[in-house]
């Protein structure tokens, strides 16, 4: 009796390891997202303000 309790709850522990492992797999996957769109951010930010510095000039000149 003591030896299967003892079987199951490894078992169990086994598979709380296993998802923790996938879970700190997606957090680490979901980090580097994250710095991508970070980057994409500041990126199109300096574009939107090139392109509202074209704009400005463009509407002075004309």
């Amino acid at each position: 009796m003591n030896l299967r309790f003892l079987l199951v709850n490894l078992r169990y522990l086994l598979v709380n390891f296993a998802v923790l492992l996938v879970n700190l797999h997606f957090t680490l996957e979901f980090r580097g997202f994250t710095r991508e769109f970070e980057q994409f951010t500041r990126e199109f930010a300096l574009f939107t303000r090139e392109f509202c510095g074209f704009t400005r000039e463009f509407a002075l000149y004309s």
